[in-house]
């Protein structure tokens, strides 16, 4: 029997050169280009660091630190801090690019993406070519074995779903009492309500949390550009 044709994926016309991946060419982002973002979103809003932490909440010297890469941050300081400034969440940990087209498609390899964290949690943040997202993935190891004080505990806007990949974590929100996850084991969540994790057991747990990255009215407001 003849081989068939090897079939061949094609981005669509409409998709800019730059939004089709070209292979072997992953884009990693570190902590230094966090705190870069987050900088020039402030200075171009020509806001001193004192009016970002009024309008964020977020300490004025953890906001320093964070922008000159000597600090690392949770997905909760970037997301208040985004907020802010008027941005999206993903602007933030995505290549500076303010397209959206339809039919995107974007894969990342093991261990590609956005990194970032602090001292509980470190954050893998995959697919993150793609801006004005509709979910924020994320990878996040939790390093932390004990329950952190609850005013540090994370809450931002939307929703979130929890996915443990390895471990056990406890769950704990606001309004509920602690839950344990084992691996497999999954939750859902209003992310406003404040959460933390806590690793079980004696290695760090790894969970996907994948979260809403805006509102839904506001989501389904939105008009693609370049259509």
């Amino acid at each position: 029997m003849a081989k068939s044709a090897e079939r061949k994926h094609t981005a669509p016309a409409h998709l800019a050169p730059e939004e089709v991946r070209r292979p072997g060419a992953p884009v990693v982002l570190g902590q230094p280009e966090v705190g870069r973002k987050l900088a020039d979103g402030r200075r171009a809003k020509q806001w001193t660091l004192a009016r970002l932490s009024e309008e964020s909440g977020v300490a004025v010297g953890t906001l320093s630190k964070v922008e000159n890469g000597k600090s690392g941050a949770s997905f909760d300081t970037v997301s208040r801090v985004a907020r802010a400034l008027g941005l999206r969440i993903d602007d933030l940990l995505s290549p500076t690019s303010p397209r959206f087209a339809m039919g995107r498609r974007i894969i990342s390899k093991r261990g590609e993406g956005v990194r970032f964290g602090f001292n509980s949690y470190d954050y893998l943040v995959p697919c993150n070519e793609l801006t004005r997202k509709a979910m924020v993935p994320l990878i996040m190891t939790i390093r932390t074995h004990e329950v952190l004080p609850p005013e540090s505990w994370a809450s931002h806007e939307g929703e979130e779903y929890i996915y443990v990949i390895s471990g056990s974590i406890e769950l704990h929100t606001e309004f509920y009492e602690p839950t344990r996850l084992e691996e497999g084991d999954s939750a859902y969540i209003d992310s406003t309500m404040r959460h933390a994790f806590a690793s079980v057991g004696e290695e760090d747990a790894r969970i996907l949390s994948v979260c809403l990255a805006d509102s839904l009215p506001r989501l389904f407001a939105a008009t693609p550009v370049g259509l």
